[in-house]
């Protein structure tokens, strides 16, 4: 984290506060057991969520790209500092009709604005809201935290201000901290493949977590030179989980896999820029932009007037199986 004064709310209280430059805010929420830390004037960023006992930060941070204000007209890949993205009503930008679409939707480009609901020495809940500059809608996100706790819980809403129907993609971009030897745990038989994939083939369709031998699941080092972008076929229940046996600490991401019902995932194994990330992304669409899940129709449909709500629920645990298959669940 960076440096400044903490500021704490009240006697207690598991919230602080401290600037950080540029008009930004970081807020802390800081349980026994989990710290988050949000970023609101960056998009609303989640930056940190840091397990207390190894102090572990599993959300991946760019070691070339600060943390910084977000604005519109930014290219994403270029000022992506990493953490915990909403990504709506596009992934990449894209035109329909006389509207256009940002690269990565409107939600990370600008700040949100935020509230303290709660805030005891037992539990703090902060909301924080954006308006879609694209679309007539708004997203409301509550997130909260239990001192003693080991994860985080964050409901989400989404509202049609409009007089007609929207056709929206929305996914949370969750970008992990990942080492030799850390695995990605999803409860699917198969992935699809985004083109090009060296390394898989080229074939639409992969086996998981064992494919032609491999375990897709065990994720190489930097050297590796690969990047491959997957996508869930056949999931059976809302949840997905990466585990670090070399830090002893594991993630599960919890969510109703009626709402987003296409998990992603992007392994950057050294072939993108020379990082070494994992991001999973659930997601209520096929991988592509709005257009293509419009002509796929994979795109989800919210009726005017009207709000979509879907909880999602975050387990950090020292308690996990290192050799789970990986399409079971390793947090136990």
């Amino acid at each position: 984290m960076s440096d400044g004064q903490w500021r704490s709310s009240e006697t207690g209280s598991l919230l602080s506060s401290r600037p950080i430059g540029e008009g930004m805010t970081e807020i802390s929420i800081r349980g026994d057991f989990v710290t988050m830390v949000i970023v609101p004037e960056a998009g609303g960023k989640i930056l940190h969520l840091i397990d207390n006992e190894s102090g572990f930060d599993l959300l991946w941070q760019n070691p070339r790209v600060p943390i910084g204000r977000t604005y519109a007209g930014a290219p994403f890949d270029d000022v992506w500092c990493g953490g915990w993205d909403d990504i709506f009503p596009t992934d990449a930008q894209c035109e329909i009709g006389v509207n256009t679409f940002h690269d990565h939707g409107d939600l990370w480009i600008g700040p949100w604005t935020w509230s303290t609901e709660k805030d005891d020495p037992e539990e703090t809940v902060i909301r924080l809201s954006r308006n879609s500059v694209s679309l007539p809608c708004t997203v409301d996100k509550w997130i909260t935290v239990r001192r003693g706790g080991h994860g985080i819980s964050v409901n989400l809403r989404l509202t049609n201000r409009g007089l007609s129907p929207v056709r929206f993609m929305w996914n949370q971009h969750i970008a992990h901290a990942i080492s030799p030897g850390s695995r990605v745990h999803m409860p699917v038989s198969q992935m699809g493949v985004i083109p090009p994939a060296p390394s898989l083939g080229d074939v639409p369709v992969v086996a998981w977590p064992i494919n032609d031998g491999v375990d897709l699941s065990r994720l190489a080092g930097p050297e590796a030179g690969v990047l491959e972008f997957l996508y869930a076929k056949d999931l059976r229940a809302g949840w997905c989980a990466v585990t670090h046996p070399s830090q002893g600490v594991a993630v599960r991401i919890e969510f109703d896999k009626e709402v987003y019902r296409t998990p992603w995932l992007w392994r950057v194994l050294g072939g993108w820029r020379g990082h070494h990330v994992l991001l999973t992304e659930p997601c209520t669409s096929l991988p592509g932009n709005l257009a293509t899940a419009i002509v796929n129709d994979s795109a989800a449909t919210l009726a005017p007037g009207t709000s979509l709500e879907t909880e999602m629920r975050v387990v950090v645990s020292h308690e996990f199986d290192p050799e789970a298959p990986g399409d079971q669940d390793p947090v136990t």
